[in-house]
């Protein structure tokens, strides 16, 4: 695919390589951290440390390895990764503001440090969820500030490549709507993250016990409709709707001039598949651990792709604006 290159008063090239390898290791840690935490979820780890910030007293960093067995191998790892991508979201906030001057990188200032407070509260979230034992309010608010910090990581690392200062050869019309598809799929993505949440801590995964129907049906029978129901019935369903989207999207990027986004398209398109059948196996193992952190993991990488296939059309809309509007 031609690119164009957009008129800036700086180049992509001033951004140095060294602050993209930083990004691009925040969003990768970042996505480990979330795998851990679901991990710490399914095998019931959450209060095998009972006491923040410090693990059984100690020091986070000069807790024992010798006192690591059961879950708190996994709640306190959890808790060592979280520390180490706050210290690289900490680095990510100085370099970015003692290096970038120039006015056409503030956005990467304001994201760095946006990213940065995120992580701040997700770490308080975190101890208050070790606590107060579990709150679901809390939990699930854990949850989803994980995922908004990972998208803005996300920004971060695609921002701080050349193909992010370049618009490509394709009509502004055949950009905007694949925009908005891309928009819907994101936004779509992202609420039904925020249901998985809500399913996993009000542990509702098997309150429809058959999978893909529901009960025998198509839709929970009256006698059966709670609140346990009603989170698994709507993740469920917007699973669903979401896979027809995603896989709607793939081939509209498949069949565009595109070519950066046509194989992430295909990743997502397959990616979506495979978290639906996932989704099943949870619920005919009975919730196993395998299953349920697989589906935690699969679901941040579905999240992670639409979140990158949107910014990327998104920049290259308001670029392409830019350019014809001069």
């Amino acid at each position: 695919m031609a690119h164009v290159r957009a008129e800036s008063p700086t180049t992509p090239a001033s951004l140095g390589r060294g602050l993209h390898l930083l990004s691009r290791a925040l969003a990768l840690g970042t996505f480990i951290l979330i795998g851990l935490g679901g991990l710490v979820n399914s095998t019931g780890s959450g209060l095998s440390v009972p006491d923040w910030p410090t693990t059984y007293g100690y020091h986070l960093f000069l807790y024992p390895i010798s006192e690591w067995r059961g879950g708190i191998v996994y709640e306190h790892t959890h808790r060592l990764v979280a520390a180490f991508v706050g210290f690289l979201s900490f680095a990510h906030v100085l370099w970015s503001w003692l290096m970038l001057r120039q006015e056409a990188y503030q956005w990467i200032r304001s994201v760095s440090l946006a990213a940065f407070l995120l992580v701040v509260l997700q770490g308080i979230l975190g101890g208050l969820t070790v606590l107060f034992q579990l709150p679901t309010a809390i939990s699930a608010s854990h949850a989803m500030v994980a995922q908004t910090f990972f998208a803005l990581t996300l920004w971060l690392a695609v921002g701080t490549r050349p193909e992010w200062y370049s618009t490509p050869a394709l009509p502004q019309s055949q950009l905007l709507s694949r925009v908005r598809l891309a928009a819907a799929v994101a936004a779509l993505t992202f609420l039904q993250i925020f249901f998985g949440a809500l399913t996993r801590h009000t542990y509702s995964a098997l309150a429809i016990p058959d999978f893909p129907l529901v009960f025998g049906g198509v839709f929970p029978p009256g006698t059966a409709l709670n609140e346990k129901v009603l989170f698994h019935y709507v993740h469920r369903l917007m699973g669903f709707v979401l896979a027809g989207l995603m896989l709607w999207q793939g081939w509209s990027l498949w069949r565009s001039s595109l070519a950066p986004l046509r194989w992430w398209g295909v990743a997502g398109a397959l990616a979506v598949l495979v978290q639906v059948f996932v989704g099943g196996w949870l619920v005919w193992s009975l919730r196993a651990v395998v299953p349920t952190t697989a589906h935690g993991i699969i679901g941040t990488a579905v999240w992670a792709i639409n979140v990158v296939i949107f910014l990327h059309l998104w920049r290259w809309h308001q670029l392409k604006q830019s350019v014809c509007s001069a």
